[in-house]
């Protein structure tokens, strides 16, 4: 069928807005492209996809069978703009390389500075991805091969068409401002503490970590940022727990205090089962450079 991108995007703004009005706002277009495009669509199903129901326009059983396909067809051209983006087709081979905060502060610089030594012919780019999402994107095709975290105490599922390679290990320490002694037990209880949103894998992990160390930690901060909570950690504005890495973004105003049989996070690569060299190549680099 000969619809478009744009219609197709057209068409998803206006069935969740219900309404053309808020859908050429949203698109920033005029309401009468949004009206061409929707013509030009019904025309090419051969069908009507919206009627008006009140005020609002709600979807026929022809729209409700394309929304869903309309939006994965959006989804995959998404996922193949970000795959192309900043390419060189010059170089023999360029990897896409999913990082997150901690790993682009502490190791990216030297991962690229190691794979130039051995690998010339192998350009790597980064994408900066949420953890929490680094998987999909390395099943997806998004990236090539991504860095991770694996929470011993909330593992991650096994998942089709996904490998991973444990790389490092460490624990958790309670983040304090500089020079501040670590708090006894009764007081580290009564602190106020500066956690992730508990939703969030990082977030379950620290407080299992927290219920490991026997406190029931008082949630007074919810950050999502880890540069923001140790910076607000340097503030005395509440403990918060770190590994060596991710202190990488804090500053110098903060200090790591180790603690016992509170659990901690693994570094791993993803990369598809059975990667060509070149993301072979990468994922070699990223263990060395993490070891």
């Amino acid at each position: 069928m000969a619809w478009t991108l744009g219609q197709l995007q057209t068409f998803v703004s206006v069935a969740e807005r219900g309404s053309m009005t808020r859908a050429a706002e949203a698109l920033g277009y005029s309401i009468g492209a949004v009206s061409q495009h929707m013509s030009a669509l019904r025309r090419t199903i051969g069908s009507e996809l919206v009627h008006r129901r009140g005020r609002s326009l709600v979807l026929t059983e022809a729209g409700r069978t394309l929304l869903p396909r309309a939006k994965a067809i959006l989804a995959a051209q998404q996922q193949a703009e970000t795959a192309m983006l900043g390419r060189d087709f010059g170089h023999e081979a360029i990897v896409t390389l999913g990082v997150f905060g901690s790993t682009s502060t502490f190791a990216l610089p030297a991962i690229v500075r190691r794979l130039a030594q051995r690998h010339p012919d192998i350009a790597v780019r980064a994408r900066e991805v949420n953890v929490e999402t680094m998987s999909a994107a390395v099943i997806d095709g998004a990236i090539d091969l991504g860095i991770g975290i694996d929470y011993p105490a909330v593992p991650l599922p096994p998942m089709r068409g996904l490998h991973w390679q444990t790389v490092a290990a460490e624990d958790f320490g309670v983040v304090t401002p500089k020079g501040a002694a670590l708090p006894g037990p009764d007081d580290l209880a009564e602190a106020d503490w500066i956690l992730p949103p508990a939703p969030d894998l990082f977030g379950r992990a620290m407080r299992l970590a927290t219920s490991a160390m026997g406190i029931q930690a008082k949630e007074t901060h919810i950050v999502t940022d880890t540069a923001v909570a140790l910076a607000l950690a340097g503030t005395g504005l509440g403990l918060t727990l770190a590994t060596p890495i991710m202190m990488s973004l804090g500053g110098g105003d903060i200090d790591l205090h180790p603690i016992t049989g509170a659990g901690g996070r693994e570094i791993i690569v993803l990369t598809a089962p059975a990667p060509s060299a070149p993301v072979a190549a990468v994922a070699e680099v990223v263990a060395e450079v993490f070891a």
